[in-house]
């Protein structure tokens, strides 16, 4: 009985470990809520561990001692981009998902990878979300300098909310990491959005 339990539970692990990554903009696509012609929030997903392509801390939201949070859930995720994954020290990187809002529902999510010198300074939703079906207007760049900056999009999936995307990025010696946060029309004016 012993023997069969730790089978099943390294399964797990490897299973959480090797998982199958998910496209970037497939993540995104999930975690922006659907068109209905109303203003929606998404689903926390509690009770639901396959709605998204994240591996959670818990399987319940958490209130948060920051009101600018409220609740928040979080996990993480085995993420590429173009069918990319990248490296740092010869493991991939690990990419923190966080879904932030009311009790109701969550209003922003937050995607954000750790360093690696594989991924680029300055990347635009061009360059992350490539040929994927997407609109997307900028709305506010801080790109001089290539350390750290941000670009502020409105953007239309297919099938889904207008939602507001803030890519940022913070480069320290050649390794650089990305920031990628989802506001619905409420939210957005959250977003911190003053150049460093």
């Amino acid at each position: 009985m012993k023997k069969l339990s730790l089978t099943l539970f390294t399964s797990f692990i490897l299973s959480i470990t090797y998982a199958q990554p998910v496209e970037l903009y497939d993540l995104v696509k999930a975690l922006v809520t659907d068109s209905t012609g109303y203003e929606n929030i998404g689903t926390w997903a509690v009770g639901k561990p396959k709605q998204y392509p994240v591996v959670w801390k818990a399987d319940k939201i958490e209130m948060s001692p920051d009101t600018s949070v409220n609740f928040y859930r979080m996990g993480n995720a085995n993420i590429s981009i173009k069918r990319k994954t990248f490296m740092l020290a010869n493991k991939p990187v690990s990419w923190n998902v966080m879904l932030k809002g009311p009790r109701m529902g969550y209003a922003s999510f937050s995607i954000l990878s750790s360093p690696s010198k594989e991924l680029a300074v300055k990347p635009t939703i061009d360059s992350l979300f490539g040929k994927q079906p997407f609109k997307a207007k900028l709305l506010k760049r801080c790109d001089g300098k290539d350390a750290v900056g941000f670009y502020f999009y409105e953007v239309k999936l297919p099938k889904k909310d207008i939602t507001f995307i803030k890519i940022s990025w913070l480069s320290i010696n050649g390794n650089v990491a990305i920031r990628i946060d989802g506001y619905d029309s409420y939210s957005r004016y959250s977003a911190k959005l003053v150049c460093n």
